[in-house]
């Protein structure tokens, strides 16, 4: 089957939808920041246990992001992310209502396995469904949807603290649904399918290694994961723990910082429209998201501060997913990979994303000054790294 040529016009209202889709399954990753202390509590699992939570979901995710990719990218990426929706809307029912910790760590891995189908399939539609000259603009803007779906996850703070996780984790099940539906009527049905039926998986993945710049991007973002979700994670408990704020509040401002990050992410998106390389403005924003992120959780600052800190880490980091999503189909030769180095992509990201709340739970047991240290060799790692990019046409 020949590739599908790129449309003349770019089709605003099905990009809108995937990017709805995305910020579905993101709220299933941000609903777990507010219950931390509460299913530490439940299940008598602690604060270490609860944030593995955040790990387990990225598990599949960072085990099979490339893979998913490829098979996408063959056999369809919009049948993959209707099944994915589907899945996440179930798992998530059967998480909400898990009877224990082994059935609730189950449910969740399943979870990140529709998770990885929905955000690497709905990135690849984005990408057949712009026209070149709004491509750029197209995936930058994907990039909100991970803090726009942690935004929400977080505001269901009041929801946990009034009627208990398990219910708040019931009603953001039921997003995906909604969003599926959405999308299959949106949709057509002849979208997606990207690569050649005789092109052969490993061909794929010869070609991917050989561009070398996917690994360069996707380095990136695992290096931003750990600073994102060191605030999307662990901000309200940091909130609550050290400062006293109660649960709700706490919530507001990780739920801020998200929407914060938001705003960075569109940002970017502007800025790359009118010219701005998307690699310079990484570098100087991961120096910056690293440097407010590590004093907002470190340095004895009162709480007012520590929040302010976390909100402008946030909002500055937010320019990285958007220039990084702007590179990734630049940095792979034919349309056949976009799909394959988007997988790679959320595979590094979710490698963050697992390493990430570990090394930092394990820090903040300690004591919540020494969370400085994984987030800042996370931001050094991503300096250098990301300086390569700057070649990417």
């Amino acid at each position: 089957m020949a590739e599908a040529p790129a449309p003349e016009v770019t089709h605003w209202r099905e990009i809108g939808a995937l990017i709805v889709a995305g910020i579905a399954a993101a709220v299933q990753l941000g609903k777990v920041a507010p219950s931390l202390l509460a299913i530490g509590e439940t299940l008598d699992i602690g604060l270490g246990g609860a944030a593995g939570l955040i790990s387990v979901f990225s598990l599949m995710a960072a085990a099979g992001g490339v893979m998913a990719g490829l098979l996408a990218s063959r056999a369809g990426a919009r049948r993959s992310l209707l099944m994915g929706l589907c899945v996440l809307g179930t798992a998530g029912l059967a998480a909400a209502a898990a009877p224990g910790v082994a059935a609730l760590y189950l449910a969740r891995t399943v979870e990140g396995a529709a998770f990885l189908a929905v955000v690497v399939s709905a990135p690849t539609l984005i990408a057949t469904r712009a026209a070149p000259a709004d491509r750029g603009l197209a995936m930058s803007g994907w990039g909100v949807f991970m803090p726009t779906g942690v935004a929400l996850g977080v505001l269901g703070a009041p929801l946990v603290e009034a009627q208990g996780w398990r219910v708040a984790w019931a009603v953001c099940a039921l997003i995906p649904f909604g969003a599926a539906l959405m999308l299959a009527a949106l949709l057509p049905r002849d979208t997606g399918r990207t690569a050649p039926a005789s092109t052969s998986l490993r061909h794929q993945v010869v070609a991917l290694w050989q561009a070398r710049s996917p690994f360069l991007v996707a380095g990136s973002f695992a290096c931003y994961a750990v600073l994102y979700f060191g605030i999307a994670g662990f901000l309200p408990a940091r909130l609550v723990q050290g400062f006293g704020l109660s649960l709700p509040a706490a919530g507001l401002a990780g739920a801020a910082a998200a929407i914060a990050n938001m705003a960075g992410n569109l940002t970017a998106a502007a800025l790359i429209r009118i010219g701005w390389h998307p690699a310079a403005m990484m570098g100087w924003a991961g120096a910056a998201m690293t440097i407010l992120t590590a004093i907002a959780f470190a340095a004895p600052l009162p709480p007012a501060l520590a929040i302010a800190a976390a909100l402008l880490g946030s909002a500055v980091g937010g320019l990285i997913p958007g220039s990084l999503f702007a590179l990734a189909p630049r940095a792979v030769p034919e349309a056949a990979l976009v799909g394959p180095v988007l997988g790679l992509v959320i595979q590094f990201n979710n490698i963050g994303q697992v390493l990430g709340p570990i090394a930092i739970a394990a820090a903040a047991r300690r004591d919540w000054s020494l969370t400085a240290i994984p987030l800042l060799l996370a931001g050094a790692a991503l300096l250098v790294i990301a300086r390569p990019l700057r070649r990417i046409g």
